[in-house]
């Protein structure tokens, strides 16, 4: 793939913070986390949670109550049997404005061990970021999901994607997984992270946007946090189920060298809670840009009088009223910084393939400037 996604966002420098320009807004939402250590301790208190274990049960228990008491009521615990034992996914939605969803998964089983760092980290992450988002609006609604049995060859993400995927699958934007991210005490590598793309190529279709939305997650790495993001192959965690149905991944885990994983000893004391607090911040950052926050995007809105750009939102024809008629030229942008629509002059831009989500609209007018206004495609 041609890489030209670093030369769109110079581009866009000034013009859209969802184009990962710095934003001081979003680095004060995520100075908001707090509580990443103390969330894998509570996890490692819990004990090793092989499915249908007690240690499992309160696990489940723990989590829903974590939700609760951010103040999300949209939940479910989705409970199935397989091979005579039960298993318990964890499922929670924040609505945003339209349909199209991030889902944020992690597995919360453990095995030979409490699993501090497999995966407690990642469960920290996803309920911390969960916490902060919980007051934001935004465009993409947005899954938190805590798989279970993971470490037994993804029975819970394969059992959501055989079974609750359908009614989301159309809308299913991305799959962002989180496993495993809380450093190794005492080795090197815990000031890189590794950002996992699809590079399976069967099928081969979902490939370029996982490639696209990675190089964005490294680059929120580089604006929100003092880890090194190193690209890396997805591969063995919870997203393989929807990476085989097509669905576009990505996810992260930790660079440092495990010595600890599916023993007793991966403990609390045996990570580095200084990469685990930069990934949890990671995590935030990345799932606060896909999901595309309403507060963030700050643009000087067009100028009623001059023009008109309706309706807002849009599900099939967007139009441009010029009362002067002197556009030179109108540019439609997603949110990747990709240019959707380019034409020296246009009353009307169909937009009935595009996906749901946010886009940016961008006329140049001349001596009188260039005015630039956000639009919602909602189908």
């Amino acid at each position: 793939m041609i890489r030209y996604l670093a030369f769109i966002h110079v581009l866009f420098l000034g013009l859209m913070t969802q184009a990962q320009q710095y934003n001081p807004g979003i680095k004060q939402k995520l100075d908001e986390i707090s509580r990443s250590v103390e969330l894998v301790r509570s996890f490692q208190d819990l004990g090793i949670k092989t499915a249908g274990s007690e240690a499992s049960r309160n696990t489940v228990n723990w989590l829903v109550n974590e939700y609760k008491s951010y103040g999300y009521d949209s939940m479910r615990v989705d409970s199935f049997q397989r091979g005579g034992r039960w298993y318990k996914n964890v499922v929670v939605i924040k609505p945003g404005i339209s349909k199209q969803v991030v889902l944020v998964c992690g597995h919360f089983d453990t095995r030979n061990g409490p699993g501090a760092n497999d995966n407690g980290s990642g469960v920290a992450a996803i309920l911390e970021t969960a916490r902060i988002m919980q007051d934001l609006n935004t465009t993409r609604t947005v899954m938190f999901v805590n798989f279970d049995g993971e470490e037994e060859g993804f029975i819970g993400s394969q059992h959501f994607v055989d079974n609750q995927m359908v009614a989301i699958q159309n809308d299913l934007y991305l799959v962002f997984n989180i496993d495993q991210i809380g450093g190794t005490y005492g080795v090197t590598g815990n000031d890189k992270i590794f950002c996992e793309r699809d590079e399976n190529t069967s099928p081969f279709s979902n490939n370029a946007l996982s490639e696209r939305i990675t190089d964005s997650i490294a680059n929120l790495a580089r604006l929100y946090t003092s880890l090194t993001p190193v690209i890396s192959k997805a591969f063995s965690s919870d997203y393989i189920p929807f990476e085989e149905k097509g669905i576009v991944i990505s996810g992260l885990y930790q660079h440092a060298n495990d010595k600890y994983s599916h023993r007793p000893t991966d403990t609390l004391g045996n990570m580095d809670t200084v990469s685990l607090k930069q990934a949890v911040r990671l995590t935030a950052a990345a799932t606060i840009h896909f999901a595309q926050s309403l507060k963030y995007v700050n643009l000087k809105e067009v100028n009623s009088g001059v023009l008109r750009v309706y309706p807002n939102p849009t599900s099939d024809y967007l139009n441009v009223d010029l009362p002067n008629g002197n556009l030179l030229n109108v540019k439609v942008y997603n949110l990747l910084g990709e240019v959707m629509f380019s034409a020296k002059s246009s009353s009307s831009i169909a937009v009935t393939e595009w996906s749901n989500g946010m886009y940016i609209v961008e006329l140049n007018l001349g001596n009188q400037g260039v005015y630039r206004q956000k639009i919602l495609v909602q189908h």
